[in-house]
């Protein structure tokens, strides 16, 4: 049975999905905040398997949290985004700041549970109606790209090649492959120039 921690501050919202979610037979909703201030009470007084989240709350947001989150001596649950399209433009940044996902609020129960399951076994949930969005304001190239594969491009924005990389960031040469590698496929380009290029152009770095 999957632990889930509920955080939203609209009292509607908050019983309605709490109440659809404790119908799955895998889902059970252990935990609920109004607030992000009450968020983190939670994930300290108690382990959760995942943490639904909702961005726009009084006293402290989900931004808030997840950076707070990332503070925290004791292990935290993995996060998923439940938001609006209002709130699209802070999904770069709570994906940045460890979010596995975002879903918007209108998603279909089954669609819910399932994406709470991926986040749970360690995938990474970008539900498609948010992502054509934010394609749509150039920002999920900025969004893909990992801490590390962020100071990988930086790197080659200076030229370095691999070997030098992987001195500077205290990696093998084979992971400074890999990482650029993905770098590549996620920017959809074809070779490290058209990297840069295309990272000064979405101003990645």
């Amino acid at each position: 049975m999957i632990s889930c921690l509920l955080v939203e501050d609209q009292t509607l919202v908050r019983l309605g999905l709490e109440s659809l979610l404790n119908l799955s037979e895998c889902i059970r909703v252990t935990g609920v905040a109004q607030n992000g201030i009450e968020a983190l009470e939670r994930i300290k007084e108690a382990q959760f398997d995942v943490m639904l989240l909702d961005m726009r709350m009084p006293e402290l947001d989900g931004l808030g949290v997840l950076s707070a989150m990332q503070k925290l001596p004791q292990p935290t649950p993995p996060v998923l985004i439940i938001t609006t399209f209002e709130d699209c433009d802070t999904l770069v940044n709570a994906v940045n700041l460890g979010a596995k996902g975002y879903v918007l609020k209108s998603i279909e129960l089954e669609d819910l549970i399932e994406a709470i399951k991926q986040v749970v076994a360690g995938q990474q949930v970008l539900q498609k109606a948010l992502t054509d969005y934010l394609l749509k304001k150039q920002l999920v190239p900025q969004m893909m790209l990992t801490t590390k594969e962020l100071q990988v491009l930086k790197c080659l924005t200076l030229g370095m090649p691999n070997k030098e990389i992987a001195i500077t960031l205290n990696n093998s040469d084979g992971t400074i492959r890999n990482h650029v590698s993905q770098i590549l496929a996620k920017l959809d380009v074809n070779d490290r120039t058209q990297a840069v290029l295309k990272a000064f152009d979405k101003g990645l770095v």
